[in-house]
């Protein structure tokens, strides 16, 4: 169920990679959608970074997040730092700079934050549309790339990378915010190694806690789920019986496992009803002072 991604995708050198991103954003045309590669030259860093660092992330994260909305108007107004931190992972990352990326944990925080940080320049590539999930499109990861690592990944790809690193852990699935109001909220801070494992953690229970992620109709005896939960039930359900050494559990039980407090007891109050989807919202996970103000 976990694949890693086949090594088809070309490595550029430092001086190919300038002459590819020159011209800014760049469509890519083949056998499926049309890609535009958001990773503008400009943002490269020269002399390249000895060492990875995600302190302009951060700052991307703490500056725009707000209840898990981001504030794009004024990512937007202040662009610096998202480019800062793309030109950096364009040329650093567990290939480039194998010394960084030891371990399983430090590799998956790093794509996880790198499908975070190309979401986001993606959606003001797009003008901060009402929806980067618009039916009439192409699928919004599959025709957005950026260079990651020395190479040209479209958003899709780094989804992939991201349950290729993640040992089969599912809870990774709620680190990943895709800029819609149906799918699981951005983090206000990067996702680091030495804490990935509280990191997961803690947004798994959020994501119990959230009535987008998560929601009971008693009358109609149902325990609807989010698109991010529904399409991966066996993952859920593999990681549940790794934890536990059960294989009998149902995706209830390993959603129980991931709730805390109170929401476990309300949790319970579904037991034997049937797993059915939440619609999903496409709407652009845009926080305004309008928005703020019907909390």
């Amino acid at each position: 169920m976990f694949h890693r991604t086949p090594a088809t995708t070309t490595r550029w050198s430092g001086w190919a990679l300038r002459i590819l991103l020159l011209a800014g954003p760049t469509w890519a045309v083949g056998c499926g959608p049309s890609v535009v590669n958001l990773t503008n030259a400009a943002w490269v860093p020269s002399p390249v970074p000895v060492k990875y660092d995600d302190r302009a992330f951060a700052t991307v994260l703490r500056e725009n997040v707000k209840d898990g909305l981001v504030d794009y108007n004024h990512l937007k107004a202040h662009p610096e730092p998202l480019q800062q931190y793309l030109g950096l992972i364009s040329v650093v990352g567990p290939t480039t700079q194998p010394g960084d990326f030891t371990s399983r944990s430090s590799q998956l925080a790093y794509f996880i934050n790198a499908y975070n940080a190309g979401v986001l320049q993606a959606v003001l590539y797009r003008g901060i549309p009402e929806t980067v999930h618009d039916v009439r499109l192409p699928p919004f990861e599959k025709s957005h790339s950026i260079v990651v690592d020395g190479v040209p990944r479209t958003l899709a790809v780094l989804r992939q990378l991201v349950w290729a690193n993640s040992s089969a852990d599912a809870r990774a699935e709620f680190a990943l915010c895709d800029a819609a109001l149906g799918s699981p909220p951005l983090a206000g801070q990067p996702i680091r190694p030495d804490t990935l494992r509280r990191d997961l953690r803690e947004l798994a229970a959020a994501a119990m806690a959230n009535g987008r992620q998560i929601r009971i109709d008693h009358e109609r005896r149902e325990l609807l789920v989010s698109r991010a939960i529904f399409l991966r039930q066996p993952e859920f359900l593999e990681f549940y019986a790794r934890q536990t050494g059960s294989r009998t559990g149902s995706l209830l039980s390993a959603l129980l496992q991931l709730a805390e407090g109170p929401r476990r007891d309300w949790l319970n109050t579904a037991v034997g009803y049937r797993i059915a989807a939440i619609p999903f919202d496409r709407n652009l996970n845009l926080w305004t002072r309008a928005s703020a103000g019907a909390r």
